[in-house]
Order: C-alpha cells, then structure tokens, then sequence
C-alpha cells in the first residue's frame, strides 16, 4: 500500500509539472495591419516583446501565455507616423508603456490548432480577446535546445481600448481603420 501511494503521488507530480518556455527573438515578430483611407493598409511591427509560456502538457492545451509588448517600439516605417502612434492620441507610450497580453483559456480545436482565450491590456484597457493559433512543433536548434513554434492571428477593435483619433475624408470614411488585424509568430526555447 504504501508502495502505490509513493507512486502516486510521484504520477500526481509529473502531471503537473510545468516546463516553462522563452523567446527566441531573432525568430519571432509581433505584427498588425490596419485599413488607411479605406482603400489601403499599413502595416508595422513591434520590435520590443517578451514572452513567457509555462505548459505541463506535450501539446501546449494547458499552457499559461504571457506577453508584454513596448508600445514605444512600434516601427511603420515611417518615423513621423511613429511618433503619432506614440503620441496621446493612439497608444500613449509615455504613460502607457506596456502592452499585455494574459491567456485564460486554450481551447483545442483541431490537430494543432488552437483558439487563446485571453485579456488584452493597452491604454489602460483590459478586454477580453481570441486569438486563432496554429502549434507548429517542436524541433532541436543547432545548439540542441528544444524548440516550439506558434503563430496566431486576431482583429481587435482600437477604440474599444481608447485609440480613438482619426480624420474624416472628403470623399466619405476615414483615415484609419478601426479594427487592427495582429499576426503573433513566436519561436520559444524550452527552460
């Protein structure tokens, strides 16, 4: 008896173990698309993210995901428009430094792929949002760490997190859109 109790418990204890996960940034991007003058997009990166991902079960369905994105390093391509991205009238970044996102849920929803439930935090924010991601595998790196790839995809619409500004055109709509499609790929190293 007191054998299987020790097994038991040593079983109950590999179950939850979590491996925890870092980012490889040089193989990873947070990206975003957003209509300009209706008939356009423009399109941008953010070059300063971290990435924390703790999961105890081999296909990520329990993983805890954690992602913090610098508002500041938002790069269009285009250093004014940048600086009014910054600025109070989008993201704010002086005050409002860090965007957040913190998953609550992962559901599965076929063979690699998932549906991330999770709260988004920007401008002081907080709402709920679901991104579309797809498991890529796992592989080893050249230098033999164990490696996993993601990318997901949503829309969210800005206003709902205060980046209200705009111009009405003369010829009828706006000069930005109001839902932003995001593109997250990220390459993580396991421990």
């Amino acid at each position: 008896m007191k054998q299987l109790l020790s097994l038991l418990l040593v079983l109950s204890t590999l179950s939850i173990a979590q491996t925890k996960w870092g980012l490889d940034r040089s193989h990873s991007y947070v990206n975003f698309s957003v209509s300009h003058m209706v008939i356009s997009d423009v399109t941008g990166t953010f070059k300063d993210f971290e990435t924390a991902v703790e999961a105890g079960k081999e296909d990520f369905s329990d993983a805890k995901i954690n992602v913090a994105i610098k508002a500041k390093s938002i790069d269009t391509g285009n250093e004014g428009r940048d600086r009014h991205l910054r600025s109070a009238d989008f993201f704010n970044a002086d005050k409002d430094s860090i965007v957040t996102f913190k998953s609550t849920r992962i559901e599965k929803t076929a063979e690699g792929k998932y549906a991330i439930t999770g709260d988004l935090t920007m401008r002081g924010v907080t709402r709920q949002v679901v991104l579309d991601a797809q498991y890529k595998g796992k592989a080893k790196n050249p230098w033999g760490k164990t490696i996993a790839a993601f990318k997901a995809t949503g829309s969210v619409n800005r206003k709902e997190f205060g980046l209200n500004w705009n111009k009405a055109l003369e010829t009828g709509g706006v000069l930005v859109g109001e839902n932003v499609d995001i593109t997250i790929a990220v390459q993580l190293v396991q421990g």
